[in-house]
């Protein structure tokens, strides 16, 4: 099961932070990797990441293997709901797999509405 992150209507922390591990629990090298981010209203259906590399920061590999993050861009958190998020990798050495898998369930993104009007 994938833990929902949550957010507050136009904040850009806490970031998405994800460690890729492979089906016998070792971390994946993403050394050289292509990762991109889709987001989706759960809702509205209505894309709200498109495969979007921006944003994507791999930690380095020597002390954070298989580690890496999304930072929020303007605008991918100024409407409040619940969205699911998946990430697309595709390593170096060729291939390519999506996260979370299936069998781990969607992940979430719920964005709150704020208090005040910023």
């Amino acid at each position: 099961m994938i833990k929902s992150l949550y957010l507050v209507k136009n904040d850009l922390q806490p970031y998405y932070r994800v460690t890729v591990k492979d089906s016998d629990g070792n971390l994946i090298d993403l050394s050289g990797a292509t990762i991109v981010a889709t987001m989706k209203n759960t809702s509205a259906g209505t894309l709200k990441l498109n495969r979007q590399s921006a944003g994507i920061v791999i930690a380095n590999q020597t002390t954070n293997k298989g580690e890496f993050e999304y930072r929020w861009q303007t605008n991918d958190t100024d409407t409040a709901g619940t969205y699911y998020i998946e990430f697309e990798v595709v390593p170096s050495s060729g291939g390519k797999f999506t996260l979370p898998s299936p069998d781990k369930g969607p992940a979430k993104v719920v964005i709150e509405e704020s208090l005040d009007a910023v």
